[in-house]
């Protein structure tokens, strides 16, 4: 890890926990090279990697200010089956995407079983990351049932998966059984999300199926919890789950990574 990323990561940690509160002046560029024995080039490079996710501002001749930690808030109700993309625009943010990677691969047999496919079956495996407002959000590890029709280029994968599964089977996903679990990321996940070391996660997993009640894509995404939260309608006319219903039900997998 460089010197500027572990600047940025210690101050967006002080963004987070209030020890920078939202409108509050960020130390000077001479304070923050002694606090932490760093050039004032690494310093910019960390203020800089800060501004670019929208956690502060730089006002000239004035100095750098904190927007505010949570100025980016995603709602995500679990009994509405949305793209990341719907949930990002429903916040009123701008959708974004990076480290994207696709390569057909055989998943771990949890995946293949919830999907319903053979053993060994290779599946189009998508990695990436989702923004809103240039801020890390979401991590995700997609993997598609292999169609003829799915792109292999990396650069087709950055927008909404399920538009891109509606114009390759003609059908939309409708529906989708997920498990949440918190979790303790891996020290990586924190890295490309942003996050300060051991701030905690949630993961969902989840399979997704076509209108026709085909399973067509198991997902496994880490959502950042101080950026997205989960809700869930709840009533009393819901009947319980019959465990023995072919619901495709998405099995734990501990060692499944959302990045390779």
């Amino acid at each position: 890890m460089s010197r500027a990323h572990r600047v940025a990561r210690e101050l967006e940690r002080r963004v987070l926990d209030g020890t920078y509160p939202a409108g509050s002046q960020l130390p000077t560029e001479p304070d923050l090279c002694t606090e932490f024995g760093v050039s004032r080039t690494t310093v910019r490079a960390a203020v800089g990697t800060l501004q670019d996710r929208g956690l502060v501002s730089r006002e000239q001749g004035r100095g750098t200010f904190v927007r505010s930690a949570d100025h980016v808030d995603l709602t995500m109700f679990l009994d509405a089956n949305l793209s990341m993309t719907a949930v990002i625009r429903a916040a009123g943010h701008d959708p974004g995407t990076t480290g994207v990677t696709v390569a057909d691969e055989v998943p771990p047999p949890p995946v293949t079983d919830a999907l319903g496919l053979p053993a060994g079956t290779a599946c189009r495996v998508l990695r990436r990351i989702r923004t809103a407002d240039g801020v890390p959000s979401f991590e995700s590890a997609d993997h598609l049932v292999a169609h003829p029709g799915l792109p292999t280029d990396a650069d087709a994968y950055t927008g909404s998966v399920y538009e891109l599964l509606r114009a390759t089977y003609g059908r939309p996903v409708a529906t989708g059984i997920a498990r949440v679990e918190a979790v303790a990321p891996a020290p990586e996940t924190s890295d490309r999300l942003g996050m300060a070391d051991g701030a905690p996660v949630l993961r969902l997993s989840q399979v997704h199926t076509l209108d026709d009640g085909r399973p067509v894509m198991y997902s496994v995404i880490h959502l950042r919890s101080d950026v997205v939260h989960l809700y869930v309608e709840r009533g009393l006319d819901a009947a319980p789950l019959d465990p023995g219903a072919p619901t495709h039900l998405p099995a734990p997998v501990p060692a499944l990574s959302t990045h390779s």
